[in-house]
């Protein structure tokens, strides 16, 4: 994804850049991705997903490949 008027790539996207980026509708995107939003601030306006984040998760689709683990997983190893 690049900024509007500009050739900086964006590294952080807003729910909705997210779900495109995804290719999926917001409702899809909201019920099948683990990846959390970073809080920039107060409320839902500022928050924003990390390209990087959403890659990562993507790529543990793949077959063969373990799942990104969340928070919940992580605290059932300890």
């Amino acid at each position: 994804m690049r900024a509007a008027n500009d050739n900086i790539p964006l590294r952080l996207l807003t729910k909705s850049q997210a779900a495109a980026y995804c290719g999926l509708s917001l409702p899809s995107f909201n019920s099948v991705c683990p990846v959390r939003a970073i809080a920039l601030g107060v409320g839902v306006r500022m928050e924003r997903y990390d390209i990087r984040d959403v890659d990562a998760w993507i790529d543990s689709l793949r077959p063969g490949e373990a799942p990104l683990r969340t928070a919940d997983s992580l605290l059932d190893a300890l």
